[in-house]
């Protein structure tokens, strides 16, 4: 198989374009995130789509003593990350 040579657009911002053929190839899209390999000598020797695991993924993977439901444990996060920002923007206002 003959391989063909698609480029990008960088930008000033350190934006890639990459173009639409290999978007389908890897089956990437708006928001996915890519692993670089590089070889010993610093160059590109491939390129990979980088999975990313949600909380819902990964739930389960370790051996727990009681048994929590995902949605719970979200939104049981979601209030104790609340509290700690009030916490923080109270002791701000305090200064």
């Amino acid at each position: 198989m003959a391989k063909q040579l698609l480029s990008g657009k960088l930008t000033s911002k350190g934006q890639l374009t990459i173009p639409v053929e290999l978007r389908t190839l890897l089956s990437i899209k708006e928001g996915d995130r890519l692993a670089f390999v590089l070889d010993e000598n610093e160059r590109i020797i491939e390129v990979q789509p980088k999975i990313r695991k949600s909380i819902r993924g990964v739930m389960g993977a370790l051996k727990s003593t009681s048994s929590i439901d995902v949605d719970d444990a979200i939104d049981q996060a979601r209030t104790e990350r609340a509290k700690e920002v009030a916490v923080g923007l109270k002791g701000l206002e305090n200064e």
